[in-house]
Parts: structure tokens; C-alpha cells; sequence
């Protein structure tokens, strides 16, 4: 995992013209980063940096490696659920058109783009610097190809918080429907969409405690996501509890 860096570096790709350098310059400024020209920028498998493309996008990268903004497997998952009414996530959660939900773990917000074209508003946490910044400043420049999801963007608020400690500061039935989706304890190294997170995120596990502050905070139900062998399942004694027995990955829901 990459260590939160005390001066992020931010640059543009080669040759760039004048905007990209101008929001390079900006977000460098807004983040209390560095701006460095890009060929001044020394490649080496400890530099971590912030680059602005020519349409203006941010992703972050490394010697090896890019961490950019996309809504993944979205599209096909409305589809296959406006087809045959089935998605564990939306299933799990029951979204209506006026609930709050709490992503505590948002990563790239594939799951709360979904969730958000059914709801009201989804507040998203991201603990890991790179991975929060890279999806605030693309998740509602991106060039959706599907109506629904520039919609369901703007109804994302994105936060760039531990959700341990953000859930210390919430209020009783804050949120309609608290998500966790956490970091498997057992991954598969498949998933071509969540590698490149795994140098970034973190690695927290939910405990009784955590699970309890969600219950307290949520005035319908709490949504776990895990593997079937992950031991938050021995936590708490969970409502119901469906999935994937072929893909592994499990939907715990607590009712309130």
C-alpha cells in the first residue's frame, strides 16, 4: 500500500497544452501537492504521480501502472437487472427513490452509480488519497455513453474519509441503508477491474464494533459484501444472506 505522500505530485501528459497545464497547476494547489513539467518528472518504481490528459481527466500512476476513473461493469448489471430483476447489490439493498445510502467503501463507485439511479443521494467514502481523488474529479466529467450514469453521478457525494472513524461522528438513523464492501480478506486476483486498486486501498476489517456503529446509524438495514470465507460473517447474526455460490462473494443484510 502506498503511504499518504505529505506533497502529491501533479503533472500532465507529454505535451500538453496550455489547459492541461493549467489544471494540473490548479489541482496541485488544491490538493497542497507539487506541479512538476512532465519532462522534468524522474521515473523510477517510488514515484507515485497525478496526471492530467488531454481531455482533461485525472488518473494516477506509476513506473508499471494507471489508476483511472471508469463505471466498470454498470451498464451490463442495470441490464441484466431491468432484464430479470436480479443483482445481489440492488436485491440486498432494496433502494427507494428517497433514501440516503452510505457507501463506506466506495473505491471507482461502480456500486454506487448503480444504486444511485434508484435512490435519492449516495454519500461515498474513500480512505486512500489516490483512489478518492481520481474518481472526484472524473465521476461527473466522464464521458458516460448511458444517460443514467451522468445522472446517477450527480447524485454522488464523495467523501475522503476512514469510515471507522467517519462512522465515531454520525447520528442515530443517519443514513437509510448503510453498504460495506470492504477489501476481501480473500481475494481473487481476477478481477482486472479492481486490480489496480489493490497497491492504493485499505485494508480494514470490519469488527463487531464497526458493524454495530453501522446498525445504530442506519434506520432500515446495514449490507455487508464479503466472501463467503471472510470472517465478518462470524460477527453478527445477519438477517439474510445471498450470492454467488460460483463467484463466492456474499450479500449479508441486518434489518432494523
Amino acid at each position: 500500500m502506498v503511504k499518504n505522500s505529505s506533497k502529491w505530485i501533479f503533472t500532465t501528459s507529454h505535451k500538453p497544452n496550455k489547459n492541461q497545464i493549467e489544471k494540473a497547476l490548479q489541482l496541485a494547489n488544491k490538493y497542497g501537492g507539487v506541479y512538476l513539467e512532465r519532462n522534468k518528472l524522474q521515473m523510477n518504481k517510488e514515484n507515485f504521480y497525478f496526471v492530467i490528459d488531454k481531455k482533461l481527466s485525472l488518473s494516477f500512476q506509476w513506473e508499471d501502472g494507471k489508476l483511472f476513473f471508469h463505471p466498470s461493469v454498470s451498464k451490463i448489471r442495470l441490464n441484466n437487472y431491468l432484464k430479470n430483476g436480479i443483482d445481489y447489490l440492488i436485491n440486498a439493498v432494496s433502494p427507494q427513490k428517497s433514501d440516503i445510502i452510505l457507501d463506506l467503501t466506495l473505491g471507482l463507485g461502480s456500486d454506487a452509480l448503480l444504486l444511485s439511479h434508484f435512490c435519492k443521494e449516495v454519500v461515498g467514502l474513500e480512505a486512500s488519497f489516490p483512489i478518492y481523488a481520481v474518481v472526484v474529479e472524473n465521476i461527473t466529467n466522464y464521458d458516460y455513453k448511458e444517460n443514467w450514469m451522468k445522472e446517477a453521478s450527480k447524485k454522488i457525494e464523495v467523501i475522503n474519509s476512514d469510515f471507522k472513524n467517519f462512522l465515531n461522528e454520525q447520528k442515530e438513523e443517519s443514513y437509510d441503508v448503510v453498504y460495506c464492501d470492504p477489501m476481501f480478506e480473500n481475494p481473487q486476483y481476477k478481477s482486472s477491474s479492481i486490480n489496480p486498486l489493490r497497491k492504493f486501498a485499505r485494508y480494514d476489517k470490519i469488527t463487531k464494533v464497526d458493524l454495530e456503529k453501522m446498525v445504530k446509524i442506519a434506520k432500515k438495514k446495514v449490507v455487508i459484501k464479503a466472501r463467503s470465507n471472510d470472517s465478518v460473517w462470524d460477527l453478527y447474526n445477519f438477517d439474510k444472506k445471498n450470492g454467488s455460490k460460483k463467484s463466492g462473494v456474499f450479500f449479508g443484510v441486518i434489518e432494523k
